[in-house]
């Protein structure tokens, strides 16, 4: 067979004209590719015969590593409930508030399940290195699965049940009284290994309705009302967002009205855009209350009428923008400056993130009124007379640290505390020893036994009441005998720098509003 196709080819590759035969070179090629040696069959053989049986391994360890990783999921699942069974607090003395701001228990899970102590749930968050929001989160799942779904527990134990199914399940019945979970647990549980979530989602509502109509009736209300308004802030890299909205049938034919009107005047005063554009004009026009527009009388001989102040809305943004761009003369370069024509809105504006310096310019000129406030200097000292922190000492630690230094805590700095590493009055109010802690972690530094030292601006480590570490810097948070392999984010010293910044003169303090000579407030709150 070999041998007719070889000599089928050569009789087709001959030149155009038949002038001077085949061609002596294509010969010796096609008979090199279409008679091979025979050892040629036999490594071609060996080598699948060697690929087969890397691919079996290969699946092998697959399988292997997943069933190891499947066995790893339960020991932490398990290991979570002894260590809540370890920090419960009872239902009586242990869960008041000690002071009223100290340590407490948590209500996580359904009804039924232990109350949990507030501090164990901010150290079990920091062993799983997640925030202590979802480290509640994954310990509510737990104690549902092991108090409530105990037939789907003992599945999840003995390997029968993967855990993220499990989860699933427990996610739907936190809801759910006791009865109507076991009775989710009793059908559930032989088949949770290959539910679906439309199977599972009609199984909890029918346990609601049987076993708790009230709040069924709660849930089918408020799906009925399907009102909803959505602006996606968090997504506007390009100076615009998207808006999503349900809304009552009469409300959205006033709104259409308008906004189709508002679009039509636009394009009769002289706009060029789009129908599409001039809509989404048209509603930001009426989200600023402008109620009409500038009238022009020519035609009548009158003076067009004038807004009575300036057009557009006031421009407040937390920006950090180059300053030539409000610049007329600013022109956007070719090559590498374009990398510094990003702009970015910080955590103070509801709308964070990036942004070019082309669309803040485009705001800058319709803007009614816009305020440009001088950079802060992260690395000045700024000392303050009392326990609280003046405007400018608060936003240069927000600038500084932008979240909660907490580990692995990413409230913003905006809404937390200013709490001091050295408590007031032992330790002063200024820069270096002042940083931003949400209400929570800051009531675990000063109630539940965490603690911190301040390494250098913006790196802190912390520890533990259980003797943990960790470093927290703006590369993230890293338990200190786990750091990632490499240099360290930020370097270390041997002891910490107690004093990171320079000692404020006399006439660096900066007083809370401004005030020339106030009188210190040496009460420590209790938080």
């Amino acid at each position: 067979m070999i041998e007719h196709l070889f000599d089928y080819t050569r009789s087709m590759n001959t030149t155009p004209d038949h002038s001077t035969g085949p061609d002596p070179m294509l010969d010796v090629q096609v008979e090199a590719v279409m008679s091979p040696d025979p050892s040629f069959f036999d490594w071609v053989h060996e080598l699948d015969n060697r690929r087969e049986a890397t691919r079996a391994a290969l699946l092998a360890e697959v399988k292997n590593a997943k069933a190891v990783r499947a066995a790893a999921e339960v020991a932490v699942l398990q290991s979570i409930v002894e260590w809540c069974v370890a920090n419960e607090a009872l239902r009586d003395d242990e869960a008041m508030w000690i002071a009223g701001y100290g340590d407490h228990g948590l209500s996580l899970g359904g009804v039924g399940c232990p109350l949990v102590r507030e501090s164990a749930v901010i150290e079990i968050s920091a062993a799983l290195e997640v925030s202590t929001r979802s480290g509640a989160d994954q310990i509510a799942i737990t104690l549902e699965l092991r108090y409530r779904l105990p037939l789907l527990w003992e599945r999840v134990v003995s390997g029968a049940c993967p855990v993220w199914r499990a989860r699933l399940v427990a996610e739907k019945t936190m809801a759910l009284c006791e009865d109507g979970a076991a009775e989710v647990d009793r059908l559930v549980a032989p088949f949770a290994h290959s539910i679906s979530y439309a199977q599972l989602c009609r199984l909890t509502d029918e346990a609601l309705l049987r076993w708790d109509p009230a709040a069924a009736e709660e849930k089918r209300k408020a799906a009925a009302d399907g009102r909803y308004c959505r602006i996606g802030l968090s997504q506007h890299v390009d100076g615009t967002v998207q808006l999503d909205a349900g809304l009552d049938l009469a409300d959205a034919m006033a709104l259409e009205a308008a906004v189709r009107d508002r679009a039509k005047a636009y394009a009769e005063d002289g706009s060029t855009e789009s129908l599409d554009v001039r809509r989404s004009q048209a509603l930001g026009s009426l989200a600023l209350g402008e109620q009409t527009l500038p009238t022009d009388n020519t035609d009548t001989g009158k003076t067009p009428t004038a807004p009575a102040g300036p057009v557009g809305p006031a421009l407040v943004l937390f920006a950090h923008i180059p300053g030539g761009v409000f610049n007329p003369f600013f022109q956007a370069g070719a090559g590498s400056v374009n990398d510094a024509l990003v702009s970015r809105l910080d955590n103070r504006h509801p709308a964070k993130g990036p942004i070019t310096t082309a669309q803040v310019r485009e705001w800058a000129r319709t803007a009614a009124s816009i305020t440009i406030r001088p950079v802060l200097d992260l690395a000045e000292t700024i000392h303050c007379d009392s326990y609280e922190c003046s405007d400018r000492l608060k936003e240069q630690t927000q600038l500084r640290d932008l979240t909660c230094v907490f580990p692995w805590c990413t409230n913003p700095a905006v809404f937390t505390d200013m709490e001091h590493v050295i408590p007031y009055p032992e330790g002063p109010t200024e820069t270096g020893n002042v940083a931003p802690a949400c209400r929570q972690h800051h009531r675990a530094k000063t109630h539940m036994g965490w603690d911190y030292d301040v390494l250098g601006p913006g790196l802190y480590l912390w520890r533990s009441p259980q003797g943990e570490r960790y470093l927290r810097s703006h590369a993230g948070t890293h338990p200190i005998d786990q750091l990632p392999p490499g240099p360290p984010p930020d370097p270390l010293p041997e002891e910490p720098d107690t004093t990171p910044y320079p000692d404020p003169s006399p006439s660096a303090a900066d007083e809370p509003g401004g005030a020339a000579e106030s009188p210190p407030r040496n009460e420590t709150p209790p938080f």
